[in-house]
């Protein structure tokens, strides 16, 4: 059996883990910008129009709303280049929601980025200032050689 025997269906699940990523971002930003709820109050409207009740840029809108179409979130007519948020969707994604509100989760996606962020440049500023000799990794951040040693 080949190395790569099996690959498809470890590239389609992690390909599916990336996009469910992404949409979870794009899902806090409903949720932050109070798109979600500027839709649920709404009904079908343009995206100049959401932009303009939400009092967000319409290009950026535009671009969300893509995403939450692609991920079918949002209902899209491109009869009438309108945008809906069903309500049966809307009874999870909104502050109406309540304790039922899941966009409120799909912010903890974000913030674990900023916690990895921090620990990247706190481990580059450790090194910087020990002057601790490093590799390159696989994946472009360094890697410190020999045993780990324990803060003091």
């Amino acid at each position: 059996m080949s190395e790569i025997d099996g690959s498809e269906e470890f590239v389609e699940r992690l390909v599916g883990v990336l996009n469910a990523g992404m949409l979870a971002l794009m899902t806090s930003v409903g949720h932050r910008t109070g798109l979600f709820d500027t839709m649920a109050s709404l009904g079908p409207a343009t995206s100049e129009r959401i932009a303009d009740a939400a009092g967000l840029d319409e290009r950026y809108v535009r671009e969300w709303l893509a995403a939450m179409t692609t991920g079918r979130f949002v209902d899209h007519d491109p009869g009438t280049l309108t945008f809906a948020l069903p309500p049966e969707r809307a009874a999870w994604l909104t502050r109406a929601a309540g304790p039922d509100n899941l966009a409120v989760q799909a912010q903890y996606v974000g913030l674990l980025a900023l916690v990895e962020d921090q620990r990247l440049l706190q481990r580059r500023w450790w090194c910087a200032v020990r002057r601790v000799p490093e590799v390159p990794g696989t994946d472009g951040r360094r890697q410190r050689r020999g045993p780990r040693r324990q803060p003091s």
